[in-house]
């Protein structure tokens, strides 16, 4: 009898702790202390913030390209599709990060650690010269019953001075 009734507390003490880490997790943020708040987060987003994309994909209304200018009319690709499989997934993943599949301001700025990760990227052309510049080519859906027709869009990038 003694470890059913064992069992019953640790049961009681789970889903204690359950509501407490959802709670502390759903507060306000002035009425958790920092660390409770911190072990909140790590307890409840790998379990609850799975989003729905993992079964019903919502296909982003917009994708970006982000291009180097090597001069005032002439640009390519961040990545060209000869470059390996690495470094067109971070330029991919650098388009989404600047939150290319929402549509962008006319002009983008981004801060300096993205300016030195973007350089990184073309150093075959010298990208480490601060003249060199950078756009980004925003093709937005207008019309979603029409979703292949996505015009293109060209919005400078500027970086933040440090």
């Amino acid at each position: 009898m003694r470890s059913r009734s064992g069992r019953k507390w640790y049961v009681v003490f789970a889903v204690a702790m359950h509501i407490a880490m959802l709670a502390a997790y759903t507060a306000p943020e002035e009425w958790v202390p920092a660390r409770v708040r911190l072990w909140s987060q790590a307890y409840v987003r790998p379990v609850f913030h799975q989003t729905w994309g993992l079964f019903a994909p919502d296909p982003p209304l917009c994708s970006c390209e982000l291009r180097v200018l090597l001069g005032p009319s002439v640009s390519r690709p961040l990545a060209g599709s000869h470059d390996p499989f690495l470094v067109r997934r971070m330029a991919l993943q650098m388009g989404h990060y600047l939150g290319g599949t929402r549509p962008l301001p006319d002009t983008l700025v981004v801060d300096e650690r993205m300016e030195g990760a973007m350089r990184g990227l073309v150093r075959d052309t010298g990208g480490t010269e601060l003249g060199l510049g950078f756009q980004a080519v925003q093709y937005c859906v207008d019309d979603v019953a029409r979703p292949e027709h996505r015009p293109g869009r060209i919005v400078p990038i500027r970086f933040r001075s440090p």
